[in-house]
């Protein structure tokens, strides 16, 4: 639906005071900030005709755009369905000086993308053709300053409980907070035996596989699931690994030490944060009660396996697209006389299927390039029968049909002018005039359902076309790639898949980045070893 109204809502935890956990202005609340809003457009008979649609970030920053709700609406923004967008004022929408004037300056306008900020008292309607003016990149580069203060001091804060030895972002697996106190924690209950378990199974001479496993068939949850925690790019069953264990192993707050400033942002709101040296950790001796003696603790991360840095390797990402079928995760890739691909759930669960995939990198890659090449023969087919089929502009052939009911409707319009006088001169009656006003209008009410309908059929045609346009370029491309070698073919084929997913040694499905004629996308291989 084209012509809506968009109400953008943000609330920060800088709104909040880190004193008293209340927000330090509750019209900034999103409750608050939805009834002013709504209440400004009630007001405004230009825009309280139009649909509303609203977006709310609750706890995210105005100093960077990675925000999900901001970034939908900017998605309908872009697909032409919000003509105009409203906040509380300037630093609701950011307060980025940059971004924010890049926004207002240069991407709504060139949208036809009407900007309100009620506070503010700026609405871009009266800057067309000009800019916001000086008051309006102050406003945004004081909006910029003040969030940067901000977050300077309670950095500073933070560190000043880091210093004394609080634990400030979360507690460690094996540890819960302590009833009542803020930055206090004590050992939970429940996990608490388990990191135990860990540390004196690992000074008994076990491995950590073997550790991860025996947890496994405990079914004891992983520290992801008993903290009800949740990520959208998995999509495979929990369980204990290597890496998890040793993580524990090596993780000195058990001892009943804090350990802190072991990573920091290099800049304010940074999306990834830095590394520091171990030298430069701040750590508190006694802040909490122990899980482990220090002497348990060094006696389980003295059978860890020494790993000695022998510098920076690059590693090929483009071969990292096989998945394993039974559980989902990215096969794992060793070495030997050659290279070879199995799933790593077997060293955990033994009984799983996943234990049936095991393919050498030379195995597998001969029956990915026999698919690859016979796609490139499916898409070259189809690339002659596309350029066979093109006949004709649709667009160009809607415009014109648009043209003619135009031209249609305005020769009604002339009509209805023409009946008006014939009537006033007495050429016929009131009752002729009537019905034939009433035919002339008919007809003007199916032309506009028309020219509505080509509209439509344009817009459909645009799209078609545009993917048509697409598609040919990926298939022509085509062509020019059956002239490459074997070996140029198997380096270029990893461009072109999303995912290879293993069912065993003898069966695999490959998921293509493109939409051409392998089922959709997908073709399901299926090679005996």
């Amino acid at each position: 639906m084209k012509d809506c109204l968009a109400l953008y809502l943000r609330l920060s935890q800088d709104d909040v005071d880190v004193k008293t956990n209340a927000l330090k202005d509750e019209s900034d609340s999103i409750h608050n900030q939805r009834l002013f809003l709504k209440r400004y457009i009630d007001s405004q008979a230009d825009l309280c005709r139009f649909p509303v649609l609203e977006f709310a970030d609750d706890g995210y920053s105005g100093t960077n755009f990675d925000r999900p709700q901001l970034q939908e609406m900017l998605s309908l923004v872009r697909s032409g369905r919000i003509s105009c967008i409203i906040v509380k004022d300037l630093s609701r929408f950011g307060r980025n000086y940059l971004e924010v004037g890049d926004y207002l300056e240069h991407i709504f306008p060139f949208l036809n993308v009407r900007f309100i900020a009620v506070n503010d008292h700026y609405d871009s309607s009266r800057y067309i053709g000009t800019t916001g003016g000086i008051d309006v990149a102050f406003r945004n580069l004081v909006y910029q300053r003040y969030s940067h203060d901000l977050s300077e001091k309670v950095k500073s804060a933070m560190h000043m409980k880091m210093a004394e030895g609080k634990y400030i972002n979360h507690c460690p697996y094996g540890y819960m907070k302590k009833p009542g106190v803020k930055h206090e924690m004590i050992p939970d209950p429940v996990t608490a035996p388990i990191v135990r378990e860990i540390f004196l199974s690992a000074v008994s001479g076990m491995k950590s596989t073997e550790i991860a496993a025996m947890l496994n068939d405990k079914a004891v949850p992983t520290p992801m699931v008993y903290k009800n925690l949740s990520r959208k790019d998995l999509h495979n069953d929990a369980m204990w690994s290597h890496q998890a264990v040793i993580r524990i192993i090596k993780d000195y707050k058990y001892t009943g030490a804090m350990v802190n400033f072991k990573c920091e942002n290099e800049t304010v709101r940074a999306s990834a944060q830095r590394k520091r040296k171990p030298e430069e950790w701040v750590v508190v001796e006694n802040q909490h009660p122990p899980i482990v003696s220090h002497k348990e603790y060094e006696a389980a991360n003295a059978t860890l396996r020494k790993v000695r840095y022998k510098g920076f390797r690059a590693s090929n990402r483009k071969d990292c697209v096989y998945y394993c079928a039974h559980c989902g995760r990215r096969l794992r890739k060793s070495y030997g006389r050659d290279e070879y691909y199995s799933c790593a759930t077997k060293m955990y669960r033994p009984a799983s299927r996943c234990s049936e995939i095991h393919w050498s990198r030379t195995e597998i890659e001969k029956v990915v390039l026999a698919a690859y090449k016979a796609h490139l023969v499916l898409m070259n087919d189809a690339y002659e029968k596309i350029q066979a089929r093109v006949n004709g502009n649709p667009v160009a052939s809607c415009r014109n049909k648009q043209k003619s009911v135009l031209s249609e409707l305005e020769a009604c319009k002339a009509e209805n002018l023409l009946l008006y006088e014939k009537y006033r001169d007495g050429v016929f009656g009131k009752d002729a005039f009537m019905e034939k006003k009433k035919q002339n209008l008919q007809r003007k009410d199916q032309l506009e359902r028309r020219l509505s309908e080509l509209q439509e059929e344009e817009e459909e045609a645009v799209r078609l076309q545009s993917e048509l346009e697409e598609q040919s370029q990926v298939l022509h491309e085509s062509q020019s790639l059956m002239l490459f070698s074997d070996e140029e073919l198997r380096t270029l084929m990893y461009g072109a898949i999303e995912k290879v997913v293993v069912y065993g040694n003898e069966e695999i499905e490959i998921q293509w980045k493109f939409h051409t004629p392998f089922q959709k996308g997908r073709g399901l291989i299926r090679e005996a070893k």
